[in-house]
């Protein structure tokens, strides 16, 4: 009987994943396995955080079950070496081929090349497929054969190459041959060591078919509208599921067109545009992978940042005196998921009125998100600071009070998640360093005391961060 190895990354799903459908047309029997990669995956490392440790792990536990009904075992291996515990596993097996969905990051890039490389010395074939992306690596170019680095002919070069065929789903995995082979247990997130947290979303794929199914039935129509505001639940929250792969790229793009992305419904066009994104950032980590920890401008390298210790404990401790700023961080640390808006007023809060290299929030975000996806929040943080893919960054310093006015002008998202704000009257929630003595005592909420002062003058440090990017 041939066995064939499936390793699943972030493709946590038995429908419509393009690696384990191959293992089960090209194996009489599979078997699949996860690595807990121990360098990333351990509270220790502050790398991967709680709330996206309990996702993934209560995810990897329905996927378990599902695969059981196809008589596929999941192994479980804690490792500091993956490319070794696989191909250990291969071996004790007899397997001679291993099926993979490809990453795009520079060291899982890496990881793989090294794993092909030691499987070939033992006769083991690495088939690796198309997976994560709608289009990858060399497949949207500009017409010199080179990477888009602009995002607006970048998606329309994406557009004009969509078709049926890039959105054919590889439908569910096929029943395998009994093997007799136990699933392992999925480990507690509180066993390797996290806090236990309560998940925003339900995991898992079934819960992540639904979401998709309730955002395109009642949501989708006014995205485009309600996409900003914090405070309304405008927004798909499928991030989390497709940084796991509990619903794939391309289940998200059909629902995008079935629904009018393509006819000029505002809505689902300006969520496929979301979609996008995610492409682009891909393939700019992948082709530019010096991004993952330097600027895509490298003019911009030149530039020093004042890194003050105080200021980013600060912003990390939700202590700016700027209540949409500290609003965020709050969400973010007690769900693990911020608000898209909130992300890019955050991010340049940090780094342009704080001058803090963007490094430093990417890392932090990196150990808060549940959906943390390289890519994305490198590409996200970096277009923030004014380093990233954009010809014009100095002009770009968002205004957090302007921008708490346009979005959440009666403080409703404010004082959901600062709750010491709650008297303040409309007119000051944004700006309370603003308010008279005998206001901040009749609604409780003496500034510095009940709530922080501000920690500094955006008008000043606007003018600071534009001066310091011209030169």
């Amino acid at each position: 009987m041939r066995t064939v190895l499936h390793w699943f990354r972030r493709d946590f799903r038995v429908r419509d994943n393009t690696a384990l459908a191959a293992a089960c047309r090209s194996g009489d029997s599979v078997v699949a396995v996860f690595c807990i990669d121990t360098r990333w995956f351990t509270a220790s490392t502050g790398k991967t955080g709680a709330y996206q440790a309990a996702f993934w792990l209560k995810s990897l536990r329905e996927l378990s079950a599902a695969l059981v009904d196809l008589n596929i075992p999941l192994k479980i291996l804690t490792t500091t070496d993956p490319v070794q515990a696989i191909l250990a596993l291969a071996k004790r097996l007899n397997v001679r081929t291993i099926t993979l969905n490809k990453e795009y990051e520079p060291a899982q890039i890496a990881q793989d090349q090294r794993l092909v490389r030691e499987a070939e010395k033992m006769g083991i074939d690495i088939k690796s497929f198309k997976d994560a992306v709608i289009f990858e690596t060399f497949e949207v170019l500009t017409g010199t054969d080179n990477p888009y680095t602009i995002f607006s002919p970048y998606k329309r070069a994406w557009l004009a190459k969509l078709g049926q065929s890039s959105l054919q789903s590889a439908g569910l995995a096929a029943k395998s041959a009994v093997i007799p082979l136990a699933a392992d247990p999925i480990p507690d997130p509180e066993s390797l060591g996290y806090p236990a947290v309560t998940l925003p979303i339900a995991p898992g794929e079934c819960a992540g078919a639904a979401l998709l199914q309730t955002f395109t039935d009642t949501k989708i129509g006014l995205y485009h509208k309600e996409r900003d505001i914090p405070a309304r639940p405008g927004v798909s929250q499928l991030s989390a599921h497709l940084a796991a792969g509990t619903v794939s790229i391309r289940q998200c793009v059909a629902a995008a067109v079935n629904q009018g992305a393509l006819a000029g419904n505002g809505g689902a066009e300006t969520w496929l545009s979301e979609l996008i994104w995610r492409e682009f950032y891909r393939m700019v980590l992948f082709h530019y992978p010096h991004t993952c920890h330097s600027g895509f401008q490298k003019k911009y390298e030149r530039l020093t940042w004042e890194n003050n210790p105080e200021l980013i404990a600060a912003w990390g401790n939700a202590r700016t005196g700027y209540p949409i700023v500290d609003a965020a961080i709050r969400q973010i640390q007690q769900t693990g998921w911020m608000h898209n808006r909130l992300r890019m007023i955050t991010a340049m809060f940090l780094t342009k009125d704080l001058d803090t290299h963007w490094r430093i929030g990417e890392q932090l975000f990196m150990q808060w998100l549940m959906d943390y996806d390289q890519a994305s929040n490198v590409g996200g943080w970096q277009w923030s600071a004014g380093t990233g893919t954009d010809a014009a960054p100095y002009f770009r310093v968002m205004n957090p009070i302007l921008q708490a006015q346009r979005f959440d002008l009666a403080g409703t998202f404010v004082k959901r998640y600062l709750p010491e704000l709650a008297n303040v009257p409309e007119d000051f929630i944004h700006t309370p360093w603003e308010m008279p003595p005998l206001l901040q005592s009749q609604c409780g909420c003496i500034i510095g005391q009940d709530y922080p002062t501000r920690i500094v003058d955006h008008a000043a440090a606007r003018i600071k961060a534009i001066a310091k990017f011209r030169g």
